[in-house]
């Protein structure tokens, strides 16, 4: 956790506090808002995704733009 892969298979960073629940995350990056993955994989959208260690990486939170560190993981 933190991190959504849309339907189109794009990863989608959040810090804690901005990580959406599962049924706002579907309704704003799952099937119907991205259309299917690509290569014809079919609806590649994931919750609570493995992700890299945010303090090693450069990752800000898709809502409110702060880095993602230690905490966030």
């Amino acid at each position: 956790m933190p991190r959504i892969y849309t339907s189109a298979s794009d990863p989608v960073d959040f810090c804690r506090e901005c990580f959406p629940d599962l049924e706002d995350a579907q309704e704003t990056y799952g099937l119907e808002a991205e259309g299917e993955g690509p290569d014809d994989r079919g609806d590649c959208f994931a919750y609570e995704a493995e992700h890299p260690p945010y303090d090693e990486c450069d990752y800000d939170c898709e809502i409110c733009g702060e880095r993602l560190g230690d905490d966030d993981d």
